[in-house]
């Protein structure tokens, strides 16, 4: 499947990565630093795999090609802006798979490009790019994929579903995606924040005294304004949220970090949009709504973006 990547980070470099090593042509569009190495030394996989892909095609711009499958993986602020400059990357069957962190990412696509073509993903896996040119593979898990407006895109996820599989990815077709969305978002909420407030690689937050009750009661919030939207979660979130702090207890999580290079996190996708909700629907999220504001705050203070 011929395969473009925007935003060629951690995760969207695993994932290209993998595809391309699996014979899929691949080209994967990121920042400077991280296209340079990647032309000098290869694309090196490590962790989980050791692998160097020295043939990999990359780019720091979208190119003028039509691909069967973009996998749209900037931050989630970023994803209107990409969608704009992807159009003409884009022929009348290519099909998009939005695999951002937190909620409204599809709609903000959806606005730009329609729904009938997007597929929207969440994935368990996690990955650090340790340098330009290098990234760590160090969890393992399911990818989940669905067609959050149906159309054309409903009737080929199973075979995007197929490739990223045979690539050595696991991954399954959801119906309920925004169930799927949504749980991930809460598990996200009540690790990555704090993890960068404090400072701390996932697992060690659990050896802080009281933050189990804080993380657990911030995704409860969450679970409350979802069920409050009659949203479906697929599975309880406390539990997935410290199944996924142990599983990835290693990992200096995604905003720890942006909090850590100056770039803005995603905390309004996250919590934020969790206690903007909350605020509409008349249910109380004071924990997200703090987070929310330390987050923020932390960027002005260092000069850092939000």
């Amino acid at each position: 499947m011929k395969t473009a990547v925007i935003g060629a980070g951690a995760i969207g470099s695993l994932v290209g990565g993998l595809l391309a090593e699996a014979g899929n042509e691949v080209l994967l569009i990121g920042r400077q630093a991280h296209v340079e190495a990647i032309r000098r030394n290869g694309l090196i996989l490590t962790g989980l795999v050791n692998l160097r892909l020295k043939n990999i095609k990359v780019a720091t711009e979208v190119q003028r090609d039509n691909f069967d499958l973009i996998l749209l993986a900037v931050k989630a602020y970023n994803v209107r802006q990409a969608a704009f400059q992807m159009k003409h990357m884009m022929g009348s069957k290519t099909l998009v798979l939005c695999i951002q962190n937190g909620l409204n990412v599809d709609s903000e696509v959806a606005k730009v490009l329609g729904g009938s073509n997007l597929l929207r993903g969440v994935t368990f896996c996690g990955s650090i790019l340790e340098k330009p040119g290098v990234i760590t593979y160090t969890a393992t898990g399911d990818t989940l994929v669905g067609a959050p407006f149906g159309g054309e895109a409903e009737a080929k996820a199973e075979e995007v579903v197929k490739v990223l599989s045979d690539a050595g990815l696991p991954t399954k077709v959801m119906r309920n995606v925004g169930g799927v969305v949504w749980i991930k978002t809460l598990v996200n909420a009540g690790i990555n924040p704090y993890a960068a407030l404090l400072g701390v690689r996932n697992g060690e937050l659990l050896e802080i005294e009281g933050m189990k009750e804080i993380m657990s009661e911030t995704v409860r919030e969450g679970v409350s304004v979802a069920e409050n939207l009659g949203v479906s979660l697929e599975g309880d979130a406390v539990t997935l949220m410290f199944e996924t702090v142990k599983a990835t207890a290693s990992n200096v999580n995604s905003m720890l970090q942006d909090v850590r290079a100056g770039r803005r996190t995603e905390i309004d996708y996250l919590n934020g949009a969790v206690a903007e909700i909350g605020r509409e629907r008349g249910v109380p999220t004071p924990l997200n709504s703090a987070v929310t504001t330390l987050i923020k705050g932390l960027g002005r203070n260092t000069g850092r973006g939000v």
